[in-house]
């Protein structure tokens, strides 16, 4: 039986994304507080597609898959369907395997993967390339999903990073206000999840 194959996961996600797209559209000419409520949903939505993507080409190389260039993956112990990958990540070389695996950043993603797709694999080496891109996407959605203490203290760090100082912004405001960024959040981590899935899927 082939492999199952990356353009499909790679297919799925820019169509998923696409229907994300869309309904941003159609939120920017609503009032701000109403666009605001959907962009929050939307980000919810968005960061679910990146972590499915994630998941759904992990699965692919595991299986030995053909990135979207034409190189065939070449992982360190070959899973012979996309459960036997899931099954070979959370046991295979482990002395106590792992009963939850994430994929909702770069870390966890390899920690869940290192055993079974090697780091000199292609997916890992452009993974990487996106690290901090992933997890400032995560923060943000962290808080939006849950709010606590310890969620804020992450999503202020990145209003930090990016505007140099604690400001209070709602995770609305942030996404789509244009005063301090001229391309709104939102629409800036759009294009950086279809880049992510599609540097992921390509190959070298």
């Amino acid at each position: 039986m082939p492999a199952p194959r990356i353009q499909t996961a790679y297919n799925n996600a820019l169509k998923d994304i696409g229907i994300v797209e869309n309904y941003r559209r159609k939120s920017i000419s609503l009032q701000p507080q109403f666009q605001g409520f959907i962009a929050e949903l939307l980000m919810l939505r968005l960061f679910n597609i990146l972590g499915k993507a994630v998941f759904d080409i992990s699965c692919r190389v595991a299986c030995g898959a053909q990135y979207n260039n034409g190189v065939t993956s070449i992982p360190t112990v070959l899973a012979s369907s996309l459960n036997d990958a899931v099954n070979k990540f959370k046991n295979y070389n482990r002395t106590k395997p792992l009963n939850h695996i994430q994929f909702t950043n770069v870390k966890y993603t390899n920690d869940a993967i290192k055993l079974v797709i090697p780091a000199t694999e292609p997916f890992r080496k452009n993974l990487t390339y996106y690290v901090n891109q992933f997890e400032e996407m995560r923060n943000v959605r962290n808080q939006i999903a849950h709010g606590t203490t310890s969620t804020y203290a992450k999503y202020k760090s990145v209003i930090v990073k990016r505007y140099g100082s604690a400001l209070k912004l709602k995770t609305s405001v942030f996404l789509t206000s244009t005063t301090r960024e001229r391309i709104p959040v939102l629409d800036q981590y759009l294009t950086i999840v279809k880049l992510m899935i599609t540097d992921l899927s390509k190959g070298y």
